[in-house]
């Protein structure tokens, strides 16, 4: 071994002993988080009803925590050690943890305007121990990150300046997908996010009590409502009993703009100059107008891939992809968690992106198998029982009421049974499974048989009555509420025969995280 290689090997193993705090301004960052996070129980609790003084002692042990919260940033330590990042925080309680890199699935970068500002930037790692960040790093320079990603990267040191500045320049590489203006409007009408700007207003109101502030809003809400009113008597006029009918749709269409205007400012701020790059078996987000956002996800750590085709996607030809990863972040509350890996695609693009994530999946050769077409009884029976309780109350307004809503709400609920199951199928080959549902919001579900942990075949009461079951296929990112490989009302030995099949091909492939 030359002198030289002994000399890097020394300097190497000197610089992973080195111990390295947080940035300077570490303190700031951390002090406006937990603003953000309290400030909003800190209004209710000024201008909400109540005003007990329990609330203002729970107001001001929140401060409290939040100050302390500040002061733990000098007692905050990591190690950037050959096969491992060393963290250790806590005042009273010290807590160490040791993740190596080859455990870090992925590195997630976030920068906000005063970061940007000041140089640094907040890190965030994921492995594959789920729930939260295995460690978030708040605030370090630019070199700190950069060593930080040649050594979890494993191997992938640049050999020269130019490498160096591909690596931390997104735009050298090429390019899977780009949303220009046009579709991130595309993006707001379709998920329509306003409506939950329009919950939480509507929640701050409720909350607040009797006071100047309500008063005042309550005014301008009001003189807003009389200047709508005499614009639409100055334009329209008297139309008799056909005003209200005018007025109904004029401020159904205003309110069902102000919701897409409110929707397509949350996607601007969300997926600004989104980017998304493949480079080296991984798969680089880049996003955000105010707060950039940069997160990194290995292909070979995905383990479902989800297509979302609802009403809207299909008026504007478009879909949305969307990945679970072995454990992670896989809720915004726990940290950054970036699951779209493409927003919104043309649907003519859509076998081209599909064998970008996923090369080792035949794609072409995708047959789909229906479910029984007994299931259009089932369902309709369950429907039926649903139209005859809503229409049962019906009675107590008007008796000659209830007859035709349940016929109205019966045919309706047979027609809802034969799309579900005619839009309801399977897939199943060599390399992977997958499954699709949906009348108005249609998904679907694909998961490679080297990521299925578990295969369970279910029968409920009524399943026996028909020799139905239902085959659940679980990974190790499998979120709560999300579409997965659920297949129901399938015959019993159909399903039996699906599971027999999936554990002899599981157990023949090597499991993958």
């Amino acid at each position: 071994m030359s002198l030289e290689s002994n000399c890097d090997k020394m300097a190497t193993t000197m610089q992973s002993k080195e111990e390295r705090k947080l940035h300077k301004t570490s303190p700031i960052f951390i002090l406006l988080d937990n603003i953000k996070k309290i400030i909003f129980p800190v209004l209710i609790a000024l201008v909400g009803p109540g005003g007990s003084y329990w609330e203002y002692i729970a107001l001001a042990i929140a401060l409290l925590v939040s100050l302390a919260s500040v002061v733990q940033y000098r007692f905050y330590r990591y190690w950037l050690e050959p096969n491992q990042i060393r963290v250790k925080e806590g005042i009273l309680f010290r807590n160490e943890r040791q993740v190596p890199y080859k455990r870090i699935q992925n590195l997630n970068l976030t920068q906000n305007p005063l970061h940007r500002i000041l140089g640094v930037v907040t890190v965030q790692l994921e492995s594959a121990s789920g729930g939260k960040p295995e460690a978030v790093i708040n605030v370090v320079d630019m070199d700190a990150v950069r060593e930080l990603k040649r050594l979890v990267h494993g191997g992938e040191e640049e050999t020269s300046q130019n490498d160096e500045t591909q690596e931390e320049s997104p735009q050298a590489k090429p390019s899977l997908l780009r949303l220009p203006f046009s579709e991130i409007v595309r993006y707001g009408v379709i998920t329509n996010k306003g409506l939950v700007i329009l919950a939480v207003a509507f929640g701050f109101m409720s909350q607040l009590s009797d006071g100047a502030l309500k008063d005042y809003i309550e005014n301008k809400i009001v003189a807003f409502a009389n200047w709508i009113t005499a614009s639409f008597d100055s334009v329209i006029g008297d139309l008799g009993a056909l005003t209200i009918v005018v007025y109904v749709l004029v401020l159904a269409i205003l309110g069902l703009v102000a919701l897409w205007l409110l929707s397509i400012t949350f996607a601007l701020f969300k997926l600004y100059d989104f980017e998304l790059i493949k480079s080296k078996g991984k798969l680089q987000a880049t996003m955000g107008l105010l707060t950039r956002m940069q997160a990194t996800i290995p292909m070979s750590r995905i383990q479902t891939l989800t297509i979302r085709n609802s009403l809207l996607h299909r008026w504007f030809k478009r879909l949305t992809i969307s990945v679970e990863t072995a454990g992670g972040v896989n809720h915004e509350n726990q940290g950054l968690a970036i699951k779209e890996i493409a927003p919104l695609i043309n649907k003519q693009r859509r076998g081209e992106m599909l064998r970008e994530i996923q090369p080792d999946v035949s794609w072409s050769a995708v047959e789909w198998l229906g479910i029984e077409s007994k299931a259009v009884r089932r369902i309709t029976k369950k429907l039926l029982l649903v139209s005859a309780i809503v229409s049962a109350p019906l009675a107590f307004l008007h008796w000659g009421w209830t007859i035709p809503a349940f016929i109205t709400l019966s045919i309706l609920g047979f027609l809802y049974a034969r799309a579900y199951v005619k839009n309801t199928a399977y897939c199943l080959d060599q390399d992977m499974i997958g499954f699709k549902s949906g009348v108005i919001f249609k998904k679907e579900t694909y998961v490679r048989l080297s990521k299925i942990q578990t295969v369970q075949v279910k029968e409920s009461l009524f399943d026996r009555r028909y020799g139905m079951a239902k085959l659940e296929v679980d990974t190790a990112g499998a979120i709560v509420g999300a579409h997965h490989v659920d297949i129901p009302y399938i015959m019993l030995q159909d399903a039996m025969r699906i599971q027999n099949k999936l554990v002899e091909r599981v157990s023949s492939k090597q499991f993958v995280w």
